[in-house]
């Protein structure tokens, strides 16, 4: 299956056919003049192309195969963005063109764009890949040619001796006391592993099966456990849910990390030798791990009851220590370099976790505690996780809501939603990007605001919040100023060069594909040296930029969520 996939990515621009010498020869400084999204388009979803271009008036779409000219249309007006150098960016809509194939685009005096194929499986691939990716950075087991092609590795970090930090002690747990804690992904391009990240990254997955656990359950991923009867996405976060239910503290906290106290050098996971260590305890983490192990134990109930109910049991302690620890904050003890996912305010993971333990056990406290929460909804992401609660309640929660709290929460939910399409108008591209979404992961900030826009699609059946996800989609692909796909291995214009040590170390040419980088800003942290100051033009394939080019699994998932539902709903209406 491994290489069935990357034979369908192949097709629309696979790292097989942009190997580091051809791109670095053949593209790091041609500037590609017609952002397409280089994945291409479903026959029904809005269809757009940028153009830098003062004159141009009009495109025409040619079928690759023959250079018939299958569509004409007329570009918009010009348009500046502040946020970007490129002057005079034109768009051109070609939403109503429906044919299915191969095409281009032509315009007068510029190169011809990049072929795109339109069709209703054109995201299958990727969506394959971006789940996949998550199996390559598997922590404590071997890889396996057989599922991992030539990205086959020798299993590091198998976490069979974890020393407690003295920052993570308690009154019957001394440091450098002796814990065990297998399993899960690694976080981004070290080898960390974050409960405050992890748990976010595996609720967006299975919310993602939660919406289309139809549509995932005939899902073939090719790991592992495939042939064990449990659907592949349920296989693959399993993985990192029983590591993060090792990262409780018999009190019922939850560590905040488990990391080697400084980061590790350009080294394989095997070959990462430093003593690894549960470090910190907060509230953040704590009540992050109370609401995923609350979602697991009702994702899981028919597959794994007995393991269901510990995990609620788990959850219900970890909510009682953060109750009674209602202000601990991460701090980062002077020994320590690996990330922080620092967090001083815990008002959101309060009613998070809240909702998701109401939705598992249906207790009244829960329920007071949301209705009495005057938290405010913002797009989320691992410091503000309260719209993850909003969406699952207006998920789940309808029947045993009263009504009107119900309703309270879907208008709040909408008004975000509204406020997400107005800002595609921005946008030359018309994506919501504006100038505070450009930090570091701004791919991620978007497709946490493609996931309220398609929640609020599935509360209000409205096809104008649509229009706003496959904007996104076809920014993320490479219609955007950068002109790169900023996922590996999928498109014609990828990065070769990630901030991910497996990839930088494993002597394959290509990076492990499937994985989304963080995408451009001008916040430059590493300091390296950026070609283009403005904010979404400020993106670096280079190692060296951990900053615009690191993966990270928060990143991913969202990507894994989008594509999934927009693949759902087309199975649906077929």
């Amino acid at each position: 299956m491994l290489f069935a996939l990357l034979s369908f990515i192949s097709i629309i621009g696979c790292s097989e056919d942009n190997s580091k010498q051809k791109y670095t020869e053949g593209q790091v400084n041609k500037s590609v003049s017609i952002k397409v999204s280089q994945v291409g388009y479903l026959p029904a979803g809005s269809k757009y192309a940028v153009v830098p271009s003062k004159s141009a008036n009009r495109f025409v779409i040619k079928r690759e195969v023959d250079d018939a000219v299958r569509y004409e249309g007329v570009l918009n007006e010009p348009e500046n963005w502040p946020l970007s150098q490129e002057p005079n960016l034109r768009s051109a809509d070609f939403s109503e063109f429906t044919e299915q194939g191969m095409f281009y685009i032509e315009i007068a005096d510029l190169p011809r764009s990049v072929p795109f194929i339109i069709s209703d499986r054109v995201y299958a691939g990727p969506h394959i890949a971006a789940i996949k990716s998550f199996y390559f950075n598997r922590s404590g087991t071997e890889l396996d040619a057989t599922y991992a092609g030539k990205w086959a590795r020798e299993a590091g970090h198998v976490d069979e001796v974890v020393t407690v930090h003295s920052s993570a002690t308690a009154s019957s747990l001394d440091s450098h006391a002796i814990v065990t804690s297998q399993k899960g992904w690694y976080d981004a391009g070290d080898y960390g592993k974050y409960t405050v990240n992890a748990a976010i990254a595996t609720y967006t997955l299975l919310a993602a099966y939660n919406q289309n656990s139809q549509y995932y359950e005939s899902l073939i991923i090719d790991i592992p456990e495939t042939e064990n009867g449990l659907p592949d996405l349920l296989d693959e976060v399993r993985w990192n849910l029983d590591w993060l239910a090792t990262m409780q503290r018999y009190d019922g906290a939850a560590f905040h990390k488990l990391t080697t106290l400084h980061w590790p050098g350009k080294v394989m996971p095997h070959e990462d030798s430093e003593p690894l260590f549960v470090i910190g305890v907060s509230t953040s983490a704590t009540l992050d791990l109370a609401a995923i192990l609350a979602v697991a134990s009702r994702v899981y109930q028919e597959q794994d009851p007995d393991q269901a109910k510990q995990w609620l049991v788990q959850a219900e302690k970890a909510w009682e220590w953060a109750k009674e620890n209602p202000n601990t904050p991460y701090v980062q003890p002077d020994d320590v370099q690996s990330g922080e996912y620092g967090d001083n305010t815990f008002d959101d993971e309060f009613f998070w976790a809240a909702v998701e333990l109401y939705l598992a056990t249906e207790d009244p406290r829960y329920l007071s505690h949301l209705s009495n929460s005057h938290v405010e909804f913002t797009v989320p992401g691992w410091a503000n996780v309260e719209t993850f609660g909003l969406i699952s309640l207006l998920t789940r929660g309808k029947v045993s809501l009263p009504s009107a709290l119900y309703e309270k929460w879907r208008q709040k939910l909408l008004t975000l939603a509204n406020d997400i399409v107005e800002q595609t108008t921005t946008s030359p591209y018309r994506v919501p990007m504006e100038e505070a979404d450009f930090v570091w992961g701004s791919n991620s900030v978007l497709l946490n605001k493609t996931i309220v826009l398609l929640a609020a699609h599935r509360l209000t059946d409205n096809d104008n919040y649509l229009k706003g996800v496959y904007q996104s989609i076809a920014y993320i692909f490479g219609m955007n100023a950068t002109g790169y796909s900023f996922v590996t291995g999928i498109g014609s214009k990828t990065p070769m060069y990630p901030h991910h040590r497996i990839s930088e170390s494993d002597k394959v040419e290509e990076p492990i594909p499937g994985m989304l980088v963080g995408g451009p800003h001008s916040g430059h942290q590493d300091n390296c040296t950026y070609p283009y100051p403005l904010p979404a033009d400020s993106y670096l394939d280079d190692w060296c930029s951990f900053s615009t080019n690191e993966i990270a699994i928060n990143w991913n998932a969202p990507l894994v969520y989008v594509l999934g539902e927009v693949n759902a709903m087309l199975e649906e209406r077929e």
